[in-house]
């Protein structure tokens, strides 16, 4: 059973650094219809900061259920950017202002940019995990007991005659 708690504990982190990847791009194509003169300023740092404070709490439960899962490693890479998160939230740097906004764009595309590909290779390595750990579980001889009763409850349903 608690190979199962992993295994869903792997697949909400599967939706969480997708959120991740989701908030960013959001912000970065704001940055670029801002840039391109699609949208105002106001309108661009409004949309923006209101997804600032849940991305952070992402991370932190993110990182919060890497330590649960017990992979260390990616605690570890995890960290830093929650500091970094911390640190900006406790300056108020992390929130675009209105009248600064221009000043901040290359930068904040920047750093938004790098958040991407940060969120990508942990969203790779949390596809790697959630693999492993399905794999694993169902390949126990408890685990091919849940399985056959998993897929004689989907062959008994009647969800797959949409």
């Amino acid at each position: 059973m608690e190979a199962m708690i992993v295994l869903v504990l792997w697949v909400i982190l599967f939706m969480l650094v997708g959120a991740l990847l989701g908030v960013n791009m959001y912000t970065v194509i704001c940055l670029s219809d801002l840039a391109n003169d699609f949208i105002n300023p106001h309108d661009s740092s409004n949309r923006i900061n209101k997804l600032v404070v849940p991305e952070f709490v992402i991370h932190i439960v993110q990182t919060g259920l890497f330590f649960g899962v017990g992979s260390w490693s990616l605690v570890a890479v995890n960290t830093p950017l929650a500091l970094f998160h911390l640190r900006s939230y406790l300056r108020g740097s992390c929130f675009m202002d209105v009248t600064e906004i221009f000043n901040q764009l290359e930068s904040e595309k920047q750093t938004r940019m790098f958040k991407i590909t940060f969120y990508a290779i942990v969203f790779i390595a949390i596809i790697y995990r959630l693999t492993e750990c399905a794999v694993n579980t169902f390949l126990t001889q408890d685990g091919k007991i849940m399985a056959a009763q998993f897929l004689k409850e989907a062959a008994a349903s009647n969800m797959h005659h949409f």
